[in-house]
C-alpha cells in the first residue's frame, strides 16, 4: 500500500483494484484523522465502486490494445490549497480524470461547481496539467443515479453503471503520454506567466493611487532591502534581513514591493520541475519572492487589494509550511521568503499543536532551512512590529531566528541585517552581523487597500451605462473563469448550496453579507448585530467552519463597513430595500436613516457605493439573496437580463 503526505492512497490501478478493500479505508482514515462517520460510510461504500468500475474500464481500454503506465489516487490534497481534494484523480493513458462522488441520484449545481474547481485549478497550476500537457476532465459521479451520463458546464455527471465506458471513452484514444501516480504528486503548483504578468501590472499601474504615494515613505528600507537581497545572489551568502517599523508605518507595504515590484525572478537559478511523459523539465521560476502571513484577514485583505494572480505573490504561512516541510522536504521556488511579524514566530512546541506533529520545529528553524536548501542564493526577510508589543516580551521570538542559524550546516555562509535596536537585543554571537539603519520605519502613514471593481457589478449598479448584451457577455466570462454567480428568493437553498460545495475544503471561509441601511432582511432570515453590540472579527473571519461564531455557520450578516477590504471565498449578499429599481431608475428612498448629526451630501452615492463593496467581496462567486417581495421584483428582472440564473432553475435542469 504507497503511503504519502498528499494522498490517502496512490498506486497503479490494478493494485487499487486488487487491494482489500478495508486495508484502503484504514488508510483514509489514517490520512483524514478527521473524518466523520458520514465520510467514513462513504469510503465504506465508494471504495468497492470504485474497484469494479476501474476494473471494467481497464479490461475495455486493453481490449482497445491500451497498455500504458497508470495511476490512482484517492483523497489527493491540492498543494497549499487547506486541505481541499477532489475524492478520486484517475491517470489513464497520459489522461487525468477527477471523480467527485455524491451519494444521491440527483445532483446539486454546488455539486457541478465543486466538480469545477478541482478540474480549473488542476489544469491551470499543476505543473503536469498545465499547457494541456495532460488533459484534466471531472465527472460527478451520482452513486444512486439511473439515467445517461449528461454534460453540465463543462463537467460529466453520470451514475456508476455508465462510469466505466465514460472514463474508457474520455482516455481510450489520447495521444499523451503516460502518467503514473508517483510523478503526479511530484508534481508544484505553478502560477501561469499570464496571471502574473497581469498581477504585477495591476500593482504598478492600476486604482492603488494610496500604496503608490506610500511608496516614497518606504524607499529608504525597501531599496536598502533590495540592495542586501542583490548582494545574495551576487556573492552567494545568505541572508536573513529583519526590519522593523511603528504600527502603520508601511512595513507590509515594503513586504508587498519585495514580493510584486522586485524583478527578482531574473536572478533566480533554473529549477527541476516534473512535466509531462514522467520526465523532468528545466525552468526559471516565474516569481522568485513570495510574502508569508499568519493573519488570515491580512492576506485577505492583500489579495483582495492587489488582484487576480496575487495568490501567486502572498500566501497564508500555515499551507506554505504544510507544503515544503511535511513528509519530504521541498525546496522552495522562491529564493526570497517573506515572513511577516517575524517576532511572533510559532516555538517548536506550538508548530507540534498547531501542524498535529506533520512537521518539526519552529517556524524560524523551517524558514531558515528552507531558505538553506534553495539553489545558490537565499534570503528570509523578517518583518518586525516594533512598539509595545517588543516590550512586552517577544524578544525571544527574535532569538529564535538566530538560533534556527546556529542549527543548520553551512552557518558561516549566513549574514544578519537588522536595524540598530534589533541588534542590540538579539545575541548574534560568531553569525556575521551588520547594524543597517535604513531597515527600520519610525513614521506611521495611512495606507488604505482597495480593489479595482469588476465591470459587470459597475454595469448592473448603473454606475457605468452599459448594455444588456455586453453585461451578458460580461457574465458568461466570469462564469467560463469559474466565478459563478447565482440569486434566489430560498435563503436555505443558499445556505445548502454552500455547505456542500465547501464541504470538503475546511480552510474556505463563506459567510452573508448585507446593506447596514437595509431595514427588511432581518425578517426573511438575515439578521446583522444592533448597534451597539460589536462583532467578533477574528472569530467570524477565522474560526473553523463548525464554530458557532464563523462566518461559515450563516446566521449573522455582515455590513459592508465589515466587510470591506476583506473577501471571502463565496458571500450569500442580500439585495434589501434600500436599493433598488423602480421604473427603471435606482432608488434609495427606503434606506434606513443616518444619525440626524450625519454630515451627509449624497446619500444616494453612498448606496450604490455600500452595493458595489457587497458585490465586489468573493473570490470563487456569490448568490445573490432577494426576498419574495413585490418591492424588489423590478431589480430581480434586471438580474435575470443582465445574465444570472436563479439557483433553483439550476438545479432543476436534470
Amino acid at each position: 500500500m504507497s503511503k504519502s503526505q498528499q494522498a490517502g492512497w496512490h498506486g497503479p490501478i490494478m493494485d487499487f483494484v486488487e487491494e482489500d478493500k478495508s486495508l484502503v479505508r484504514k488508510a483514509l482514515e489514517s490520512f483524514i484523522s478527521d473524518a466523520g462517520k458520514s465520510q467514513i460510510r462513504a469510503w465504506r461504500d465508494s471504495i468497492p465502486m470504485l474497484q469494479r468500475v476501474l476494473k471494467i474500464m481497464k479490461t475495455i481500454n486493453e481490449g482497445a490494445g491500451v497498455i500504458v503506465d497508470d495511476g490512482t489516487l484517492l483523497e489527493y490534497k491540492l498543494p497549499m490549497e487547506g486541505g481541499r481534494r477532489p475524492d478520486v484523480l484517475v491517470l489513464e493513458n497520459g489522461v487525468v480524470v477527477v471523480l467527485e462522488f455524491k451519494g444521491k441520484d440527483n445532483w446539486d449545481i454546488s455539486d457541478v461547481d465543486q466538480a469545477i474547481g478541482y478540474k480549473r485549478d488542476l489544469e491551470n497550476y499543476h505543473s503536469i496539467c498545465q499547457e494541456e500537457q495532460h488533459p484534466v476532465h471531472a465527472i460527478l459521479v451520482m452513486t444512486r443515479r439511473e439515467e445517461a451520463y449528461i454534460q453540465k458546464d463543462g463537467i460529466y455527471i453520470s451514475g456508476p453503471e455508465e462510469l466505466p465506458e465514460l472514463l474508457a471513452s474520455l482516455t481510450q484514444d489520447s495521444n499523451y503520454p503516460p502518467l503514473d501516480a508517483e510523478h503526479f504528486l511530484k508534481g508544484e503548483y505553478l502560477p501561469l506567466p499570464s496571471l502574473i504578468k497581469a498581477a504585477k501590472l495591476h500593482f504598478l499601474h492600476s486604482d492603488l493611487p494610496s500604496i503608490r504615494r506610500a511608496s516614497a515613505n518606504t524607499d529608504p528600507a525597501y531599496n536598502r532591502a533590495q540592495e542586501i537581497i542583490n548582494n545574495s545572489h551576487k556573492t552567494g551568502r545568505r541572508k536573513l534581513i529583519l526590519l522593523s517599523g511603528v504600527p502603520g508605518s508601511g512595513k507590509t507595504l515594503v513586504g508587498i514591493r519585495l514580493s510584486y515590484e522586485s524583478e527578482f525572478s531574473k536572478l533566480a537559478t533554473t529549477r527541476i520541475i516534473p512535466r509531462s511523459n514522467g520526465e523532468f523539465q528545466e525552468l526559471k521560476p516565474p516569481n522568485a519572492s513570495i510574502f508569508l502571513s499568519g493573519n488570515g484577514p491580512l492576506v485577505a485583505v492583500l489579495k483582495n487589494a492587489l488582484g487576480r494572480g496575487s495568490n501567486q505573490f502572498i500566501q497564508d504561512v500555515r499551507k506554505y509550511v504544510q507544503h515544503h516541510e511535511s513528509g519530504e522536504k521541498r525546496v522552495p521556488l522562491h529564493h526570497v521568503i517573506i515572513f511577516d511579524e517575524a517576532q511572533r514566530a510559532w516555538d517548536r512546541d506550538k508548530v507540534e499543536r498547531r501542524h498535529k506533529g506533520a512537521v518539526e520545529g519552529s517556524e524560524p528553524d523551517m524558514f531558515i532551512g528552507m531558505a538553506n536548501r534553495i539553489p545558490e542564493w537565499g534570503a528570509v526577510v523578517g518583518l518586525i512590529g516594533t512598539g509595545q508589543e517588543i516590550h512586552d516580551g517577544e524578544e525571544s521570538g527574535l532569538q529564535q531566528w538566530v538560533d534556527a542559524i546556529e542549527n543548520i550546516e553551512g552557518i558561516d555562509n549566513w549574514d544578519i541585517h537588522a536595524p540598530p535596536g534589533i541588534i542590540e537585543q538579539i545575541q548574534t554571537r560568531d553569525i556575521q552581523s551588520y547594524s543597517e539603519p535604513l531597515l527600520t520605519l519610525n513614521a506611521t502613514i495611512r495606507t488604505h487597500f482597495g480593489e479595482m471593481l469588476h465591470h459587470w457589478v459597475d454595469g448592473v449598479l448603473g454606475h457605468v451605462d452599459t448594455p444588456y448584451q455586453d453585461l451578458v457577455e460580461l457574465y458568461k466570462k466570469l462564469k467560463d473563469s469559474g466565478f459563478k454567480i447565482y440569486f434566489t428568493s430560498n435563503l436555505r437553498k443558499a445556505k445548502m448550496y454552500l455547505w456542500n460545495r465547501y464541504e470538503k475544503s475546511p480552510d474556505a471561509r463563506y459567510g452573508m453579507i448585507c446593506s447596514s441601511r437595509d431595514k427588511s432582511l432581518g425578517t426573511y432570515g438575515m439578521k446583522t448585530l444592533s448597534w451597539p453590540k460589536t462583532l467578533n472579527y477574528g472569530r467570524w473571519y477565522n474560526e473553523d467552519q463548525s464554530h458557532s461564531d464563523s462566518c461559515c455557520a450563516l446566521d449573522l450578516a455582515v455590513t459592508e463597513f465589515d466587510s470591506q477590504g476583506l473577501e471571502l471565498d463565496f458571500t450569500i449578499v442580500g439585495w434589501g430595500n434600500d436599493f433598488i429599481l423602480e421604473k427603471g431608475e435606482w432608488n434609495n428612498d427606503r434606506a434606513r436613516n443616518y444619525a440626524h448629526t450625519s454630515d451627509i451630501k449624497d446619500a444616494f452615492t453612498l448606496r450604490r457605493n455600500a452595493y458595489r463593496v457587497l458585490l465586489t467581496r468573493a473570490r470563487d462567486g456569490m448568490i445573490l439573496y432577494l426576498p419574495t417581495n413585490d418591492l424588489l421584483e423590478e431589480t430581480r428582472q434586471h438580474l435575470i437580463r443582465c445574465g444570472l440564473e436563479d439557483l433553483n432553475d439550476v438545479d432543476s435542469q436534470q
